[in-house]
Formats: C-alpha cells, sequence, structure tokens
C-alpha cells in the first residue's frame, strides 16, 4: 500500500509540473487564449439606444421609436437607418481575437494606459432588452491587425479586429440620413414646383398618368415625369451644413441663416411631393456654393446640406420638360383604334386582342401592321402647334385624343389605300379540295384532290388529259399567302370592277376548301397594267395588282 501511495504523490507532482510549465509557456508567449465571451457586445443588435462619444467630445445620443431611428444629440435629425444597422451588427457580430485580464496586466507592469484606453479612443454604449452594454476602443495592437477594447463591468483588456473599430468609429454625419426625401415613386400621389417670382405648377397623377393642374390644365408625359421623380428621390446631400452640434445652434433655422444660403421663400426653389400617405416631404434648393453644388433646406427643414446642381436646374426648367406638348398626349401602348374623318367620309381601324389591326370601315378587311405602325409614330411626334383645322379629324381612343391634322399628313401619296394589307388570300395547300379555272372565252377545268391516294385527278375537261402536279404545286404555293404589289383602291363599286376589267375577268379561279362549312374563294383577273394585273376577291373587295410572276403562276395551264 504504502508503494502504491508513493506512486500515486508522483504521478501527481509529475502532472502538476506539467500543467504549471504549460501555464507559464502560455503567459510568457503571444498567442491568443480562449476569450470570457464569444462577442464583445452581443446584445448590441437588439440595441433601442445608442451613445457614441469619440476623443472625449461630447456624446452623440440616437435612438429608435417605430422602428426608425433618430439623432436626438446634440441635435434632432434624421438617421440613415442602414448606417444604425451596420454599426450594430459591428459590435454584436466583433469576433474578439484574445485577451488579457488585469492580474495579466499587474504581471508584465502594464496598465489600460498604455492600450490606449485611458481615456479611450471611442466609447460606445448601446440600450436594449439585455440593459446597457459600453464598450471602450483603444489604440492598435503592434501589427496593427487589431484594436484594444474594454467593456464596462469586467477587469479585461480584449483585442477585436480593426474593421470592427472602423464600423463604429462614426461622427455624427456617419449616422446621418442623406436622403432627401424619403419616398417612393410609386407612393407619391402629386407634387408641386415653387419657383422663384412666384412661378407655382402642380402635378397631379391619375393612375398611371400624369397631368397639371395648375397654372393651367395640360397633360404630362408620363415617363418623362417618372424619370424626373426617380432622379429626385434618388438623390443624396453631399455634404452637411446645419446643424453641427455647436453649442450656439437653435432648434430650427432662422430667417436669417436661410437667406443667408438662398434658402429663404422669396429665393429658393422648392420641390414638395405629396404622398398618398398624406404627407407631404419637402426640400428646397438655394445658392451655389462651389461649382456643381447648391444648398439645399432638406428633411422638411430639419437640415441645411449641400447637393448636385443638377437637381435644382431640373426644377427651374423641368416644368416645360414635364408638360406633354404632343398633339395625342397617349401611350402608345394605350391605343386600340384610329378614326380618321372629314366631312365626307370616315375611315376606321380596330385592333384585336391578339394585336391585329384591321380595317373596320368603309370596309371590314385587315390592316398592313407597319403601316398603322408607322402612322401612330407619325401622330405620336405631332406638337400641338402642328394641328391643322382644316385638315382631318384624327382620333385615338385610349382616352378620346382628337385633333385636326393636316391631310396630307395621314393621306399620304397613296390615300388610305395603304393601311390595307397587300394579303389578299391566304389558304394552307392542305385545306384545299377543288379546284376550278375559268378563262375568258374557254369552257372551266376542275381538279379535284384524292386525299387517299394524295393525287389530283381531273374532273372536267373537253379534251382529257391529266392533272398537272408541278403547275398545281406552284398555284397553292402562290395562295399561301397571295400576297399583292399595290392596294389600288379600298373598296369598288360594279361600275369601278368594269374600269378594271374585273367584271368580265379574264381569268377566275374558284378554290373550294375541304371544311364543309367553307365559303368558296374566287380570284377574279383583270385588266393588264404595266407588267402584273388587276385582280380582287370575290366581287366586293378591294381591287389589288398582282405581279406579272404572280399572275402567270396563277394563270398556267392545270391539266396537259
Amino acid at each position: 500500500m504504502s508503494n502504491a501511495r508513493v506512486i500515486s504523490w508522483v504521478a501527481s507532482a509529475i502532472a502538476l509540473s506539467v500543467i504549471a510549465h504549460l501555464i507559464l509557456d502560455i503567459r510568457g508567449s503571444g498567442i491568443s487564449r480562449i476569450a470570457r465571451r464569444g462577442t464583445i457586445a452581443p446584445g448590441a443588435d437588439a440595441a433601442s439606444a445608442i451613445s457614441v462619444k469619440c476623443n472625449g467630445k461630447p456624446a452623440a445620443l440616437l435612438s429608435k421609436a417605430s422602428g426608425d431611428w433618430r439623432i436626438v444629440s446634440p441635435f434632432r435629425a434624421s438617421a440613415d437607418r442602414q448606417a444604425v444597422l451596420e454599426f450594430l451588427d459591428a459590435l454584436a457580430f466583433a469576433p474578439i481575437l484574445d485577451s488579457m485580464d488585469d492580474m495579466e496586466l499587474r504581471k508584465l507592469d502594464r496598465n489600460r494606459q498604455d492600450f490606449g484606453l485611458q481615456p479611450p479612443v471611442l466609447e460606445v454604449e448601446t440600450l436594449g432588452v439585455k440593459g446597457a452594454e459600453k464598450v471602450s476602443f483603444g489604440g492598435f495592437t503592434p501589427a496593427e491587425d487589431g484594436v484594444y477594447a474594454t467593456v464596462e463591468g469586467e477587469s479585461v483588456v480584449f483585442v477585436v479586429p480593426t474593421n470592427v473599430f472602423a464600423a463604429v468609429n462614426r461622427n455624427l454625419d456617419g449616422f446621418r440620413s442623406r436622403t432627401l426625401f424619403n419616398i417612393a415613386v410609386d407612393e407619391v400621389g402629386a407634387f408641386d414646383i415653387r419657383r422663384t417670382a412666384g412661378a407655382f405648377s402642380r402635378f397631379i397623377r391619375d393612375g398611371e398618368k400624369w397631368r397639371m393642374s395648375e397654372p393651367a390644365k395640360s397633360a404630362a408625359s408620363s415617363s418623362r415625369v417618372r424619370k424626373f421623380m426617380s432622379k429626385m428621390l434618388d438623390a443624396r446631400a453631399n455634404s452637411f451644413i446645419w446643424p453641427v452640434g455647436a453649442t450656439n445652434e437653435t432648434e430650427t433655422a432662422s430667417a436669417s441663416l436661410l437667406a443667408g444660403y438662398g434658402l429663404d421663400p422669396d429665393s429658393a426653389v422648392t420641390l414638395t411631393f405629396k404622398g398618398i400617405d398624406g404627407l407631404d416631404r419637402q426640400v428646397s434648393f438655394g445658392n451655389e456654393t462651389e461649382e456643381g453644388l447648391v444648398y439645399a433646406l432638406v428633411h422638411n427643414g430639419g437640415a441645411i446640406v449641400t447637393v448636385d446642381s443638377s437637381l435644382k436646374d431640373a426644377l427651374l426648367s423641368g416644368v416645360d420638360d414635364l408638360i406633354d406638348t404632343r398633339l395625342f398626349p397617349v401611350e402608345k401602348a394605350s391605343i386600340a383604334s384610329i378614326s380618321i374623318s372629314d366631312s365626307k367620309s370616315q375611315f376606321i381601324l380596330a385592333k384585336g386582342l391578339d394585336g391585329a389591326w384591321r380595317i373596320d370601315a368603309p370596309v371590314s378587311a385587315p390592316a398592313d401592321a407597319s403601316a398603322v405602325n408607322d402612322l401612330i409614330d407619325r401622330l405620336m411626334a405631332l406638337n400641338v402647334s402642328d394641328a391643322d383645322v382644316s385638315g382631318v379629324r384624327v382620333t385615338l381612343s385610349s382616352d378620346a385624343a382628337s385633333a385636326f391634322v393636316p391631310r396630307e399628313f395621314v393621306l399620304a401619296d397613296t390615300g388610305l389605300n395603304r393601311f390595307r394589307s397587300k394579303e389578299m388570300l391566304n389558304v394552307q395547300p392542305s385545306q384545299v379540295r377543288r379546284l376550278v379555272v375559268t378563262k375568258e372565252g374557254a369552257k372551266s377545268v376542275a381538279v379535284v384532290y384524292d386525299s387517299g391516294r394524295r393525287v389530283w385527278n381531273v374532273e372536267s375537261f373537253e379534251a382529257g388529259g391529266v392533272a398537272d402536279e408541278d403547275v398545281l404545286n406552284t398555284l397553292l404555293s402562290e395562295i399561301n399567302p397571295l400576297t399583292a404589289v399595290e392596294v389600288v383602291q379600298l373598296r369598288a363599286t360594279t361600275s369601278e370592277l368594269t374600269r378594271y376589267g374585273l367584271e368580265s375577268p379574264v381569268c377566275t379561279i374558284a378554290i373550294d376548301r375541304a371544311q364543309a362549312d367553307s365559303v368558296r374563294k374566287n380570284i377574279r383577273i383583270g385588266d393588264k397594267s404595266g407588267d402584273g394585273r388587276y385582280a380582287t376577291i370575290g366581287s366586293s373587295d378591294a381591287v389589288f395588282l398582282l405581279s406579272g410572276k404572280t399572275v402567270k403562276n396563277l394563270m398556267a395551264p392545270i391539266v396537259r
């Protein structure tokens, strides 16, 4: 038993000796030790108040109410929420790189003054649900990769990363809101521009559109208004002039102070955004301070700052820029119909649900999309000064916008014919069941398609023969679609058909389709015009001009 006891004592002594040597090695070296806490101020992220004191200057106090942060001392001002959150995150999640308690400091013959902590460079205190947490920051570590810090109530010197100190080392300007207007574009219901010499303008939103209601009623360009508002709402203060925390500052800007910066009511240019929440956000712009900058009274009179001078310039010239001087102040996408009328007739274009344009009067027919879009672009480019009371009336459906425009502007060289689609007919070859070709002075030739055998059979031809598959395929290709080179007349009477040789055509091609309820389509080919011929579908459609090549393919013998 005695030998066992001796062995136990020896083992214990060896173990204690090893532990002692390890402790001495750790204390003698500069390696990091496990900190007494995980982060420097774990409760900071839930703070509702902040105090920041830098180099012995009066503390800056910030407080949160209803979710918004504000500066409450040494003056009252709006705070930048993002800046405050970055500050709190830096404290709450700052890792501790090393630590040393007061006992260790005494053994090393060091004190807090040696680490720049008496007095501290920066003192930060946060108040939250976990109570108050006060952190003091001192100097940098010899390697300048850390900063010494202490926490009130703990006899420990910590080392935290330098980026933590950079994030919390903010003066008052670092917390102040640089946004001029705290409102989004879609939250604005109206805005006022008050310029010098009593000039006043008001713009009001009507759904997605804008209009000027004062000093005169006028349409506004919605796209330019939104661009203008975005420029203003995205703008930020360059620097802060007042308040700065001086002991002799008043809580509100005096009349003499405002006049000195050109911000008095008689000199300033003022923009007021009226929110749909019923609140006004106002900024006034004053004198030029240096090239490219002017003074501005922001936060509804709470601060004087400097801003980009282009903001004031936009207000001085902005009213004229925002007024829609177009003869038709509408958005292109909203136009669903166009009416062109004079004392004799009315021509109507309409857009279907599929986006395709058609003619509704004086005939019902498909319209040429490119011609219609070209007309719309030209109408949209007209200014009020382009109106012509002796011209034709054009009415756009979007909001019944109506104006007189020069006749030649709408009619051009080809008149209204250009709006008729040049596509006369469009039949899929697979839909054609029977073709009958009747030429002037000859009997009709008819062929029928045998879908089972996939061949064309001659139904009637006085000299017999067989169907010419190549000619038929070419003909079917021409009618898929059949496109003219010109629309000669929108609607022709019987006497007018005679003028073009269409009352007694030189060739008629009748097309019967496979569908039981389909209507026969007749291509009527008339007199020559140049190397082509006039043509129509049926006897009540428009008169077209077909090219010589198309006529040749349509009139080629289908039986050989």
